[in-house]
């Protein structure tokens, strides 16, 4: 019986700088996501909230950056 050997070298990839903990807690998040997601009457909620937050976000960024010109004239 022949014997077959294989020289693979391990690439050397360099790690995300991320901690240990940040990594559990983005895990912990997005699990949490996920069952928020799947809960209608709380998603029922969370929707028009969602949408509060995302147009003030939208105003700021218009106060720190401009409004964005359209390009139909």
């Amino acid at each position: 019986m022949s014997e077959v050997r294989l020289n693979i070298e391990a690439e050397k990839v360099e790690k995300p700088k991320y901690d240990e903990w940040e990594v559990k807690n983005a895990v912990r998040t997005l699990i949490e996501a996920e069952e928020i997601k799947s809960n209608a009457e709380l998603m029922s909620l969370v929707a028009p909230e969602l949408e509060k937050q995302a147009k003030a976000a939208s105003n700021a960024a218009e106060i720190l950056y401009g409004k964005e010109k359209s390009n139909e004239g």
